[in-house]
């Protein structure tokens, strides 16, 4: 049984693919009104699932695609290969499943050291617990604007009404 922040995290993968349902090629490659690609932002929060938890934790070489500088903060938002980027994350997310449904991955409290970008981080360390809490609101945070995207293109939105079933 997984720890329930770790159910958190894969309702929000849930909630970006259910985000993504029916997107067309051209739409899910294409900038909009000066944002990135729906296709960038995918492969951009899928890079830190596999440095998060792929590299950080499970000590894994970065995903040879997903791990493209392009898809950190400050990239150029643009990316073509559609069904490369969503191979990809199933790569990624597969690896990660593995580790966190793992008993390893039951320890929310291990820390490894941190070099990255979120500077707060370097002196303490990253607890897993922390990533996977940044991993959902991160996935949380872009299946709303992909949402706001697929909204201004005129596609209908529907609820889902299951949504935090799993956490009873």
């Amino acid at each position: 049984m997984s720890n329930k922040l770790v159910l958190l995290m894969y309702e929000s993968w849930s909630q970006v693919d259910r985000a993504l349902d029916g997107l067309a090629l051209e739409e899910a490659t294409t900038h909009r009104h000066g944002g990135s690609g729906i296709a960038w932002t995918l492969g951009h929060v899928t890079q830190m699932v596999d440095s998060f938890i792929n590299v950080r934790f499970q000590r894994l070489q970065p995903h040879p695609f997903i791990s493209n500088p392009n898809f950190r903060a400050g990239g150029n938002g643009d990316e073509k290969d559609w069904q490369k980027v969503l191979a990809s994350v199933e790569e990624v997310r597969e690896s990660a499943r593995r580790f966190l449904n793992s008993d390893q991955g039951m320890d929310l409290d291990r820390r490894v050291p941190y070099d990255g970008s979120i500077g707060f981080l370097r002196p303490v360390g990253l607890s897993l617990g922390y990533a996977v809490m940044r991993l959902a609101a991160h996935h949380f945070m872009h299946a709303g604007e992909i949402l706001t995207i697929r909204s201004l293109l005129g596609h209908t939105l529907h609820e889902a009404p299951e949504w935090g079933e799993a956490f009873l």
